[in-house]
């Protein structure tokens, strides 16, 4: 099959967000270019700073027992607010940036998704899309590669699942490949989509809800420089999506990204 693939790079306009795409993934794996492959970065517009500031209070005690517990409980009655109309958006085609007329916080990513989902299907051709976000290396050949293996007809919801081990799973939002058709099923959809946790939790239970399973992928976690040259031969060639989320403080993810590519570009 020659399937295609969009590419979609969740993007946020603040460090160290902006530093590990500059340095990180623009220098690396986004210069290449192949056919039947594109990719673009999608973001919301910057919050009012008092809402701003909520949004970096609710996610600080997201997994508080005692705060979280009742935060939870508040988020399913403020989520019921959120408005299920698609927001506008415009795609600037000289930075390949998709703006989404939503703000960003955490609590509505999910309308980020939707308005990317809406432009997918109204701008694009492509067969399938892939979301990622700013701290993950993708190899585009084994990324197209693997579309190629499914029918593109095909209702598919794929990726790395969480949480690891349990029955009820949703696929990971640093790597989600959804095939138009169910791009299409989803938007059609929309209102059932909750808005009260996580966007890929929350996208998760949605395909649940309409029947569709999600399928594992792999993918190879590099939290550190030094993890880079451990990497087996066979996993650097291979793998199509690596997540180089970085614990250190300033976080190190260009490092990895860069060091990766290098092995990467090595060894092809």
């Amino acid at each position: 099959m020659s399937n295609s693939v969009q590419v979609a790079i969740a993007q946020a306009n603040t460090e160290p967000w902006v530093s590990i795409w500059l340095k990180g993934q623009t220098p690396t794996w986004i210069k290449e270019s192949i056919i039947d492959l594109d990719i673009i970065n999608y973001r919301s517009i910057d919050a009012p700073f008092f809402i701003k500031k909520f949004d970096e209070f609710h996610e600080n005690n997201r997994y508080r027992k005692k705060i979280g517990l009742w935060q939870g409980r508040l988020d399913k009655i403020f989520a019921k607010l959120i408005s299920r109309k698609i927001p506008k958006y415009k795609y600037n085609q000289a930075t390949k940036t998709l703006t989404v007329n939503s703000w960003s916080t955490y609590f509505l990513r999910g309308r980020r998704n939707i308005a990317l989902f809406d432009w997918f299907l109204n701008c694009t051709t492509k067969d399938f899309l892939f979301l990622t976000t700013t701290s993950s290396y993708i190899n585009q050949r084994n990324l197209l590669q693997l579309a190629r293996q499914f029918d593109p007809n095909a209702l598919i919801y794929a990726g790395y699942l969480l949480p690891e081990g349990e029955m009820k799973q949703f696929v990971s939002g640093a790597g989600t490949l959804i095939s138009r058709r169910c791009v299409e099923l989803v938007r059609d959809n929309w209102k059932l989509y909750k808005h009260d946790t996580l966007e890929d939790v929350d996208l998760g239970r949605l395909m649940s809800r309409l029947g569709i399973l999600a399928t594992p992928l792999s993918r190879v976690s590099v939290p550190s420089p030094n993890e880079v040259s451990k990497l087996p031969e066979d996993v650097i060639l291979g793998e199509f999506h690596f997540r180089c989320k970085s614990q250190d403080i300033p976080r190190k993810d260009a490092e990895i990204m860069r060091l990766l590519h290098e092995r990467i570009t090595r060894l092809s």
